[in-house]
């Protein structure tokens, strides 16, 4: 999972691949109740933040991000 940055520069067949880590139903389960969670506060809470589910499968957690991340 750490060097599947390296498909984009592989042939054009390659690059519509979609890989996705194995997950048990329990653990598919959480990750999409993380993921209601985080749509929900994300639309309920006013400010400047996202809120995003991530980490490995039995890891996963919600993680804020700035909405207008400003580059220097």
């Amino acid at each position: 999972m750490e060097s599947l940055y390296k498909m984009k520069s592989l042939a054009d067949r390659f690059k519509n691949v979609i890989i996705a880590h194995d997950m048990t139903k329990k653990e598919r389960e959480q990750c999409k109740v993380l993921v209601e969670n985080a749509k929900y506060r994300t639309e309920n809470e006013a400010g400047e933040w996202i809120y995003s589910v991530r980490g490995p499968p039995g890891r996963m957690k919600i993680v804020q991000i700035r909405k207008n991340r400003q580059m220097n």
